[in-house]
């Protein structure tokens, strides 16, 4: 059986929504035979990239959420992302910076690919900023930390720290070892003058 009866019989084995990636086809053949029947697939309408090296079955005209394309990318080779914080401090209203380009943190190799319609990159950073993950608690250290010791102003800190429940707070105030020691000092600061 050709590498192209194997590839199409490895998709009909999905469900009709599932995404998959190059990577997991590459036990089927060489890596050019590959690239070229998934180009076909495509153009001809079987399948939809949803980025680089990703498809899918469904071939209506949808929006693929970023960031869901980014951890199923990194998947691919084992990362993991988080969302970045710049994108945090942006939606906090600490910076006003827009870009086109969807921003993710990773630990390992920086990288940027092409989705349907924008660039994703994701950034390399230290295993100690990926492990925040997404939680509030680790938003807010996020956001902070992007900022930077030099920019991240009292007025920053309290923003940030007024976004968080009672029992949030408390645990930020806790969360020494998750942060730099500037970041610490300046949280622990500004929550005892918002509390005190």
């Amino acid at each position: 059986m050709s590498c192209h009866g194997d590839i199409l019989n490895f998709i009909s084995a999905l469900p009709t929504d599932a995404w998959f990636s190059t990577q997991q086809l590459l036990n089927l053949g060489n890596r050019e035979a590959i690239d070229q029947c998934l180009y076909r697939l495509v153009k001809c309408g079987y399948l939809t990239r949803i980025a680089w090296g990703v498809f899918t079955l469904r071939t209506s005209k949808q929006i693929f959420e970023p960031l869901a394309v980014a951890i199923f990318k990194a998947k691919t080779f084992k990362k993991n992302v988080s969302v970045h914080g710049l994108d945090i401090a942006r939606r906090l209203g600490l910076v006003r910076e827009n870009q086109d380009r969807q921003l993710y943190s990773v630990h390992g190799v920086s990288s940027s690919f092409q989705s349907t319609k924008r660039e994703i990159s994701l950034k390399s950073y230290s295993p100690r900023k990926i492990e925040l993950g997404d939680s509030r608690i680790g938003e807010i250290i996020s956001a902070l930390w992007f900022l930077g010791e030099k920019s991240c102003a009292d007025s920053a800190v309290q923003i940030a720290v007024r976004t968080l429940s009672e029992n949030e707070i408390k645990e930020l105030s806790q969360s020494a070892h998750r942060m730099p020691g500037w970041l610490t000092k300046k949280v622990r600061l500004n929550i005892s003058c918002l509390t005190g």
